[in-house]
């Protein structure tokens, strides 16, 4: 498949994704769950289905074994960060938070997915 064809495919994937998150979201109480509900999970859920269409079902598997460990690493990120802000400030909390994301992201990569 084209790169061309391939960019057209993920950006209306994408797109209609996140209208589609975007709409469930606004059913979503309280309002604030719908930023969270339209962006990432959309355009993930996009990606996967592109590389499944273009590239076939072992690449779609190592993309979704990516973003399962950057979203583990993201949930380290926001533990470590709910403290870090607190005790640290704004500044030094976001550093440290980011090395943590950084430190596990890479660890799991290397544990897992090299």
């Amino acid at each position: 498949m084209s790169q061309v064809l391939i960019i057209v495919l993920k950006g209306l994937a994408g797109g209609a994704m996140v209208v589609l998150f975007s709409a469930i979201g606004e059913a979503i109480r309280p309002r604030g769950l719908a930023g969270i509900t339209s962006a990432a999970p959309s355009i993930a859920l996009a990606s996967l289905l592109v590389a499944l269409i273009a590239s076939g079902v072992t690449t779609a598997y190592e993309l979704s074994l990516g973003m399962i460990a950057g979203a583990a690493a993201m949930i380290a990120w926001c533990l470590v960060g709910i403290e870090g802000l607190k005790r640290l400030g704004a500044l030094k909390g976001s550093v440290l938070t980011t090395g943590v994301w950084f430190v596990s992201a890479l660890s799991l990569w290397a544990v897992f997915l090299r």
